[in-house]
């Protein structure tokens, strides 16, 4: 094995980062809106039109929901260049048309109307039952169904369901504790109160495999074709990128996604394109220094290690690694093994430390929380930053990773991803500005919210996500409420709030939010007072 071998193996879950000075626009060669195209029809449809003058002129178009594009247009001549045609098919709106990156973006330049909503919300809030604490990215989905979305890191949530059935069961889960269920016929319109207990499992309650952590982790990744969907499936994600300078957010943008998901015995590139997205950007924050995710959506798809197996499941870097069966904790009601790995101590190559969850049953993997190890993150620097400017040193101090997997439809499905990349930038004192010192980080997450797995076929080239593909020139700045009915992970929102002291921590909930939980515990303590009456009845029944 040599080097260079290992660092192609050792990073098929990282993203780069792109620096500059100031802000630079990128000059094209050639006007996207001065390329001629030929029509085969004058009229129909506005998403057929667009289709065909992407695919004759080799781009794509990006445009939010509030573009409507299932209803007629027409244009004047068959063969014209692509802003006559756009000019004619948009006569009737205000909507500006910018070209980046190979692509069009079509932006309102009016605010259309509210639809009327036709879903319902589910609202809540996820806490440890014990220490009152937000529990972060917990999963919040149907029973045995793929809709789904996970908290923020506030614990808050909102799950929109579209269509369901009476008998439905919202479920929460977080790895380590008590699966909560509660039948939507219970769920009202206000804001549900989740608290997770965790739990110890008792080993002679479960049936124990063989403990050696190798046999495990070799025995799961045979089983992936049994555990995992063997047909190929169309999957729908809400994504996130998020990037902060010194504790201050200075920018984020969010999108809908459609995953083309191949077959898990299919070694085939799985893809991923945009659907619809939205940005902020605090320029006032961001102080001399831009920094770009490149290839966000891309890459962060490669954190499906069932898919793109890192250094730690595959068995040709075995040796470089150590590993240990720590405990068996419950997962969706299932007893499941916390298996904890580190690099040896005589590696000198960059490797990663972290836990892997297999389930006790099926031996599936089912998630993984991982990071670089501390003393390697100096070789990676070229990893994570594609490109700076000289003057400019850039060290990565950080690097975080976690994906979780969820049991339905008699299968393991990828859930939810998240990725956390942090670098301190130092810039040298020149004649022209003074000496920038600043810590950086960079959280790209996603989590599946639906599977369609009818009428499923790859998409075209030119509409997929490349590596080099930046999210935040792809599209354009909307309100909130243009998600509609899609799930999204609700946003840290600067709402006034109580402070509710605990331990050393201060912990933000609104006043609403701290009445309900107080409302849930004294609940709970009935509860436990008459289970505490009743049994002490039945003692005193048998002493008599």
């Amino acid at each position: 094995m040599i080097l260079r071998e290992t660092y192609q193996r050792i990073f098929p879950v990282l993203f780069s980062l792109f620096l500059s000075i100031g802000s630079q626009v990128c000059a094209q060669q050639k006007s996207i809106l001065e390329r001629e195209v030929s029509l085969s029809q004058t009229t129909g449809e506005i998403d057929v039109l667009l289709n065909e003058i992407s695919r004759k002129a080799n781009f794509s178009f990006t445009y939010t929901s509030q573009i409507q594009v299932h209803r007629i247009a027409s244009v004047t001549q068959k063969k014209q260049s692509v802003g006559n045609h756009l000019g004619e098919i948009f006569r009737f709106d205000s909507i500006q048309f910018v070209e980046q990156n190979n692509k069009i973006l079509l932006i309102p330049l009016s605010r259309k109307p509210q639809t009327i909503i036709d879903y319902r919300p589910i609202k809540g809030l996820v806490i440890d039952a014990r220490t009152r604490r937000p529990l972060s990215f917990a999963n919040i989905f149907l029973l045995d169904k793929s809709i789904g979305t996970i908290s923020n890191a506030s614990g808050r949530f909102e799950l929109k369901l579209k269509s369901y059935e009476a008998d439905d069961t919202v479920g929460i889960s977080f790895i380590g504790y008590k699966l909560y269920k509660v039948p939507l016929v219970n769920v009202d319109t206000g804001t549900l109160i989740v608290r997770l207990s965790s739990e110890l499992v008792r080993i002679d309650e479960v049936i124990v495999k063989p403990m050696d952590p190798i046999y495990i982790i070799t025995k799961a990744i045979e089983l992936i074709p049994v555990n995992y969907d063997h047909q190929q499936n169309v999957l729908t994600a809400f994504y996130r990128e998020t990037t902060r300078q010194d504790g201050n957010n200075i920018s984020s943008s969010e999108a809908v996604i459609n995953i083309y998901k191949e077959s898990y015995a299919s070694s085939r590139l799985d893809q991923v394109k945009l659907f619809k997205g939205r940005k902020w950007i605090n320029t006032s924050d961001k102080s001399y220094i831009d920094l770009i995710v490149q290839g966000g959506l891309y890459n962060t798809l490669q954190l499906d290690i069932i898919k793109n197996f890192p250094t730690f499941l595959d068995a040709d870097y075995f040796a470089l690694y150590e590993y240990n069966v720590e405990r068996i904790i419950l997962h969706f009601e299932r007893p499941t093994y916390v298996i904890s790995f580190d690099q040896r101590k005589d590696v000198i190559y960059p490797c990663y430390k972290g836990q892997i969850y297999i389930d006790v049953e099926s031996l599936a993997i089912v998630g993984a929380s991982f990071e670089m190890s501390e003393k390697n993150l100096n070789y990676n620097t070229r990893t994570y930053v594609k490109k700076s400017p000289r003057t400019i040193r850039v060290n990565p101090t950080g690097a975080f990773y976690e994906v979780y997997y969820r049991y339905y439809c008699n299968k393991w499905n990828l859930s939810n991803a998240r990725s956390e990349i942090q670098v301190h930038i130092r810039q040298r004192k020149d004649q022209d500005q003074d000496k920038f010192n600043s810590d950086f980080e960079s959280v790209s997450e996603f989590v599946i919210t639906s599977k369609d797995t009818t009428d499923v076929t790859r998409f075209r080239f030119t509409e997929t996500s490349k590596p080099r593909d930046i999210l935040v020139e792809q599209i354009g700045e909307t309100d909130l409420e243009f998600w509609g009915s899609e799930n999204i992970i609700i946003p840290e929102e600067p709402i006034e709030r109580t402070i509710l002291r605990l331990g050393r921590r201060n912990i933000f909930f609104t006043e609403e939010e701290i009445e309900l939980i107080k409302i849930e515990e004294e609940k709970e303590a009935d509860r436990e007072a008459k289970d505490t009456n009743e049994n002490n009845e039945v003692i005193e029944l048998i002493q008599e």
